[in-house]
Order: structure tokens, then C-alpha cells, then sequence
């Protein structure tokens, strides 16, 4: 049922009224003339009534249908247009500068410094390191591990949460761990049986 037909069918309902009390004001002697005239007057009034009833409740819903899009039509935009909220502490991290972002181990490092370091170990498959104290900037820190001898090493670099990188065995050859650090005292070692324990380990302080 469309809603936009409340509007004639109220205006003729209106017109309908005035046109019956003007008969019944100059003809209230003789009005209605007749009991089924009476009837089908009172019947066609009811009806035109209840139409008239039925197309305003249509059309009352129609608008208020039409509100709610609107309403939610704002609502989605004032969404849109409201600016995302910084996490609590402040500036988000993907706008953070190079400098404070997180490295390994969770504390901020300056970003791009970059330290190269070698190690050996003697020929003769002794349990050392050489050197066995590393310094290095906070930052990308790279070891670069030479085994010169037929005797399997590795080495792997431990923080205070544990082991942060690891490299394969090696023979006669060379090997390489990189990881993000900052600054705190580590250790890098030999994991294979008894070589830590032999002495194959050192110190690496990152400043």
C-alpha cells in the first residue's frame, strides 16, 4: 500500500464530511432519505475511514524507515571523518622515527648503525675463541666465525632471554650469525658437547 495516497484519500474524506453535514444542516428533515441510503452512506464513510486510517499508519512508517537510513547514513560518516586514537603512550610505533623503533629484546636502538666482527679458533681444534671479548654499537651486529680446523664448532649468541642466534656446525670454514641488539653485556659459545664447558666462549658487550 503506498503511503503517498494518504493525502487525497484524507482530503476527500474531508470533502466527503462537508458535503454530508451540508446535506443533513439543509435537509435534516428528509436526511437521509431513506434506511438503506443511510446504510450504504455509513458503510462508504467507514470505509473511506478506514483507508484513510490504514494509509497514514503506512505512511508514518515510511518515514520513520526513511529517519533510520539517515540517521545511520551519519553515523557511519561521523565514523568515517573521527580521527583513529594514538595507542596508549602516545605516537603509534609505524610513526615512530628510525631511532626509537624496537630492536631484539624490546628496548629502542638507533636504526642503520651496523657492526662487523670476526672470530677464529686455533687450527689445531683447541676450545677457544679468538678474540674471545667483542665490543659492538647498538644495532645490526653481525659475526663472522672462521673454523680453521678438521674439528666441528658453531657459535651462537646468548642475552639475558636466552638464545638469540645460532649457526650450523663447520668444519674447515666459515660461518655467519647476524641479529638486532641493544645495549647489555652478551656471551657468544660453542653448543657442542663439552666445548663451552672446554672454554669455547666469550664476551660480547654492546654500548
Amino acid at each position: 500500500m503506498d503511503g503517498s495516497l494518504f493525502f487525497p484519500i484524507g482530503g476527500a474524506l474531508i470533502i466527503l464530511a462537508l458535503i454530508l453535514s451540508a446535506l443533513g444542516i439543509r435537509g435534516r428533515d428528509k436526511f437521509p432519505p431513506s434506511r438503506p441510503v443511510l446504510i450504504g452512506g455509513s458503510v462508504v464513510f467507514a470505509a473511506v475511514v478506514a483507508c484513510t486510517a490504514a494509509l497514514a499508519a503506512v505512511n508514518a512508517s515510511h518515514e520513520k524507515e526513511e529517519r533510520d537510513e539517515e540517521l545511520a547514513e551519519e553515523q557511519e560518516h561521523a565514523e568515517a571523518e573521527q580521527p583513529v586514537p594514538p595507542p596508549e603512550g602516545g605516537t603509534p610505533a609505524e610513526e615512530l622515527p628510525a631511532e626509537k623503533s624496537p630492536a631484539a629484546g624490546g628496548a629502542p636502538v638507533a636504526q642503520g648503525a651496523e657492526t662487523a666482527l670476526d672470530v677464529t679458533s686455533p687450527e689445531d681444534g683447541g676450545l677457544s675463541f679468538e678474540p674471545n671479548a667483542l665490543e659492538a654499537s647498538p644495532g645490526t651486529v653481525t659475526i663472522s666465525y672462521d673454523n680453521p680446523s678438521p674439528v666441528a664448532h658453531n657459535i651462537n649468541l646468548e642475552g639475558d632471554g636466552g638464545v638469540l642466534e645460532s649457526s650450523e656446525d663447520v668444519t674447515d670454514g666459515a660461518v655467519e650469525l647476524t641479529a638486532q641488539l641493544q645495549p647489555g653485556a652478551y656471551v657468544f659459545f660453542c653448543s657442542l658437547p663439552g666445548h663451552r664447558e672446554g672454554g669455547m666462549e666469550g664476551d660480547l658487550l654492546v654500548q
